[in-house]
């Protein structure tokens, strides 16, 4: 193996938890977290000869997860509008400890917008900045403010007395 393999696939021992957190939080399905986690590594693995600086390389596997995060979601949209309702979700969440605030957290952010929910998991959960969100979902600082305020005032109608 290469030095460049060899900086990737430590890369992918350090950060792999975190990045499956993120994706888990975007997808709210941790067999689809780890398919995108690992679907992100493949293809900046497959890119390897194209990464001008191996040191943005982290950078570039962020980007992965989120954009196949987005196309996930995209495709769920796709199927939940031509399915017919097969089940009900259950009623009651997992009532164990850390699961209840794990499970609250999850369905409060799925009823945020997309914007707002990749926004206030890449800023907040992730420890990105403005600038670095910004870049990472296409639009301006700005917007991440903006985005991130609307999400965390939502969030807190959503959670009320729970948080």
């Amino acid at each position: 193996m290469d030095d460049l393999t060899d900086r990737l696939t430590a890369l992918y021992q350090e950060h792999y938890r975190q990045l499956l957190r993120i994706a888990l939080l975007l997808v709210d399905d941790r067999a689809s977290a780890e398919d995108i986690v690992q679907d992100a590594y493949v293809r900046v693995f497959d890119s390897r000869n194209r990464l001008r600086d191996p040191d943005k390389a982290l950078a570039f596997l962020r980007q992965a997860v989120l954009n196949r995060a987005r196309s996930t979601l995209r495709r769920r949209q796709i199927a939940k509008k031509y399915q017919p309702k097969l089940a009900t979700a259950d009623a009651q969440p997992d009532d164990t400890g850390r699961g209840v605030d794990r499970a609250v957290l999850t369905a409060a952010l799925a009823q945020l917008p997309r914007r707002q929910r990749e926004a206030i998991v890449l800023r907040y959960y992730a420890d990105l900045s403005e600038a670095r969100t910004a870049e990472l979902m296409g639009c301006s600082a700005g917007s991440v403010k903006s985005y991130c305020s609307r999400g965390v005032a939502r969030l807190s109608e959503l959670l009320g007395k729970r948080v």
